[in-house]
């Protein structure tokens, strides 16, 4: 996850104090990733060690607030305009599962199919319940949303192509 430049993007926005971070970069992905605040703290020393944030004692407290400096708008404008590369996929537990089940004799890949299939749908179920209670103005939460739905659905279809795979696979045998 992007978290050093979401954290910088904020920031490009105004300055803030570190749960303030967490909290607006969970705020603008419509609460659908959580950031854990020992993540951001150490997110930010790092980005404080690299020259991209300025570190101030602000209040009676004593928090610490944070400011993007040029390096830091740097950084974070390079991200921008520099797409994902997408030459090899992120490495999916699922397609792992799968690809071992079918490398051997002792496990049913059509159960394993089925019990990902039910609970895929049911994350699917869930995030449409969430995504219905979103703020219909918030837009950045709705992209979240709807590209985290896409994935799903995507898993999904790819589910259904693995067993007609299998299905085509065990018929060529003489087993079905």
């Amino acid at each position: 996850m992007a978290i050093r430049e979401s954290l910088l993007a904020v920031l490009a926005d105004g300055p803030a104090h570190g749960f303030a971070l967490k909290k607006a970069f969970e705020e603008r992905t419509g609460g659908l990733w959580q950031l854990n605040v020992g993540q951001v703290y150490t997110t930010l020393g790092r980005l404080s060690r690299d020259g991209c944030i300025e570190e101030s004692a602000q209040g009676d407290d004593g928090q610490k607030e944070y400011r993007i400096t040029d390096a830091g708008r740097a950084e974070l404008a390079d991200w921008y305009r520099t797409p994902r590369e997408r030459t090899v996929p992120d490495r999916d537990d699922v397609v792992i599962k799968l690809a071992m089940a079918l490398g051997g004799d002792s496990v049913d890949a059509f159960a394993v199919i089925d019990e990902q299939r039910q609970v895929t749908m049911a994350a699917l179920q869930a995030l449409t319940r969430r995504t219905a209670r979103l703020d219909p103005g918030d837009l950045g939460a709705r992209l979240s949303f709807d590209a985290a739905a896409a994935a799903i659905e995507a898993e999904l279809r790819w589910l259904d192509h693995c067993e007609e795979l299998l299905l085509a696979q065990r018929s060529r045998k003489g087993g079905v």
